[in-house]
């Protein structure tokens, strides 16, 4: 708590108004918080507003505090110079941007530098690694939606160079970097929880992403592990994705081949987002209602799932908590690996309904 001051040093009363605040600002605050007011200084140090006003400027001045009008005063403790590098593939994804702008944010409030070094199709990230000119002392790099392969080299490249990393990757073990993941076998629990308890019994995956992407092979593997543990007997359509292809138009292709399969499934699992809105397009323009016909819930939490029809029920994650959970790991000086994962949650919608006595006697052969 602030204390309230003495006068009895020879000191100008602003100095060391400025220097109990110095104190308690590195003692007390983490860089961002907000700062009290000139108010609320005054009344718990009992001094006048010129003094309070005259420590504050003098603490501005010197960077640790900063001011932002219409806002208030927050604490200062890094500098304007350090950059945080999000390292991804060049890929213009609806979840793409939307991470990306999380980070964004997340890099204005950190008061760091943001700047997106995207892995075209075809390069190395040996040649990406070359690119990096900067210093270790203000660039540090998070490592987003790669490969575990392309993970581990980058991560290797820039270690042995003194950069910081953090990898938004999922490795089970072994990983020698920081990392920070949603979690995916509770999201793949809330999945298969959520569509059992609503009677589904006959489920198909439509396994529409890459598989050379880490999170969609973990994703699958783990979808195979619980339906075995829970006796569910899962149907896979595998579009054979390439990398650097487009997700939705495979998912779009492949809607007959789900639709074929006997018996035919009442709730359908796109393994992305993307292949979701495919799923809904198809049901669109081949006259079937979801939920009616079939349910669909998605894995990402694309923005636009609330606004498409039927509104997509859909496994969540907070981005914003995400990326500024990422950036505290990545600008603190800690000694020791962290590895952390971000609890999913669901918003159910109305793409997912109960199994009606209608959808229960649906024919097998229709």
């Amino acid at each position: 708590m602030i204390q309230k001051m003495s006068e009895v040093e020879n000191v100008p009363l602003y100095e060391r108004i400025q220097e109990r605040l110095d104190r308690q600002i590195q003692e007390e605050y983490d860089h961002g918080d907000r700062f009290p007011t000139e108010r609320e200084l005054m009344a718990k140090l009992s001094v006048s507003q010129p003094t309070i006003r005259r420590a504050l400027l003098e603490l501005v001045q010197a960077g640790r505090l900063r001011r932002h009008v219409g806002r208030g005063t927050f604490v200062q403790k890094y500098g304007r110079s350090r950059t945080t590098c999000i390292v991804v593939p060049m890929h213009p994804s609806p979840l793409n941007v939307q991470e990306l702008s999380s980070f964004a944010l997340a890099a204005e409030r950190f008061d760091c530098g943001l700047r997106v070094h995207y892995l075209h199709e075809g390069e190395t990230v040996g040649a990406l690694a070359a690119r990096v000119s900067a210093s270790p002392d203000i660039e540090r790099f998070v490592l987003h939606g790669l490969s575990r392969e392309q993970v581990w080299t980058l991560f290797e490249k820039l270690d042995e160079r003194g950069f910081h990393t953090l990898s938004t990757t999922p490795f089970e073990t072994g990983y020698p970097g920081n990392s920070l993941f949603l979690d995916p076998r509770a999201m793949v629990r809330l999945c298969l929880d959520h569509l059992t308890g609503l009677g589904h019994r006959h489920i198909a995956v439509l396994a529409n992403e890459p598989d050379e992407l880490a999170a969609i092979r973990i994703r699958t593997d783990l979808l195979r592990e619980e339906a075995m543990r829970r006796k569910i007997e899962l149907s896979w359509v595998h579009c054979n994705t390439p990398n650097w292809s487009n997700s939705f138009t495979a998912a779009l292709e492949h809607m007959p081949e789900v639709m074929a399969l006997r018996p035919r499934p009442t709730a359908l699992i796109p393994i992305s987002g993307m292949g979701a809105w495919a799923a809904l397009r198809y049901a669109a323009t081949n006259g079937l209602r979801v939920p009616h016909d079939f349910s669909v819930i998605a894995f990402d939490d694309l923005q636009c799932n609330d606004l498409v029809y039927p509104r997509l029920t859909t496994i969540k994650k907070d981005y914003a908590l995400a990326a500024e959970r990422a950036l505290e790991i990545l600008w603190s000086d800690a000694t020791t690996v962290i590895r952390e994962t971000i609890p999913p949650t669901i918003d159910i919608r109305e793409s997912t309904a109960p199994l009606t006595a209608q959808t229960k006697n649906l024919p097998s052969n229709p």
